[in-house]
């Protein structure tokens, strides 16, 4: 017993999927404690342990698990935060020494994939327990209302061939929105293109929605807090907008914008 504690426990250790990585549990176990001990015998990081956070590599999902957990991992994993979700029997594999199916990076990296989810996003209420970013929550649709929506908004208003985007961008800047030419950390509104709109519904990502993830993946914002809206919403509201309260600048402004679709 001494020498298979010794030796045969070090070889698992390099070459099991639980080496150096963080391991979290959610829900109710036979045996919780025991579980988090033993998956540290297994080479896991220290600070597996009970419950969620935004860099558990791998969650061991219980039975009975509270739906505020639950939309915590919604909004990890629409942020790009995606653990091996796996089960207490399939734990019990990996220690049974079945490996295969149980990878993950030896660094957590967080990855968005976007489609209509992302554009209709309704973000589920959660608290972000022992995260340091306490009440932060995703981004849900931008909705337009008697309000203004876009006032002192980051707004990243893509260019598109053979258009003077810049009529788009001053009728913006009439409403107080901060129009932009890219996509940045700090951008608060995403405006696509019908035509953008029109392929993302069919599954087809252009060259926009792909720059999008590449900038957010690559940066080292823990979240995706943008709203998406689309350029004829935000026409046809504006247009709303100047029967009730008309502007001649901005009319101006939105003839030439129709004259040059």
């Amino acid at each position: 017993m001494i020498q298979q504690k010794l030796f045969s426990d070090n070889t698992i250790c390099q070459q099991n999927p639980l080496t150096g990585r963080r391991v979290g549990f959610v829900g109710q176990f036979k045996n919780r404690a025991a579980l988090v001990r033993k998956v540290k015998e297994f080479g896991a990081s220290e600070k597996s342990k009970e419950g969620l956070t935004r860099d558990t590599q791998i969650l061991v999902i219980g039975k009975d698990v509270k739906q505020d957990v639950m939309n915590r991992l919604l909004c990890y994993e629409h942020d790009g935060w995606k653990p091996l979700k796996i089960t207490e029997n399939e734990l019990e594999n990996i220690f049974k020494g079945h490996y295969s199916g149980y990878e993950t990076p030896a660094v957590m990296k967080k990855q968005i994939s976007i489609d209509m989810s992302y554009y209709n996003w309704n973000p589920p209420a959660f608290t972000d327990g022992d995260d340091e970013d306490t009440g932060v929550r995703c981004s849900s649709p931008l909705v337009y209302d008697d309000d203004n929506p876009i006032y002192g908004m980051e707004i990243f208003v893509p260019n598109r061939p053979d258009t003077d985007m810049g009529i788009l961008r001053q009728i913006i800047g009439n409403f107080g929105g901060y129009a932009n030419v890219e996509y940045f950390d700090e951008t608060n509104v995403i405006m696509l293109s019908a035509k953008t709109l029109q392929l993302l519904e069919q599954g087809v990502k252009d060259e926009v929605i792909t720059e999008i993830e590449r900038q957010y993946n690559a940066s080292s914002a823990n979240f995706f807090n943008c709203q998406f809206t689309s350029e004829p919403e935000f026409i046809n509201w504006v247009k709303q907008r100047l029967e009730r309260f008309p502007d001649r600048s901005t009319l101006a402004l939105l003839k030439r914008y129709m004259d040059c679709m």
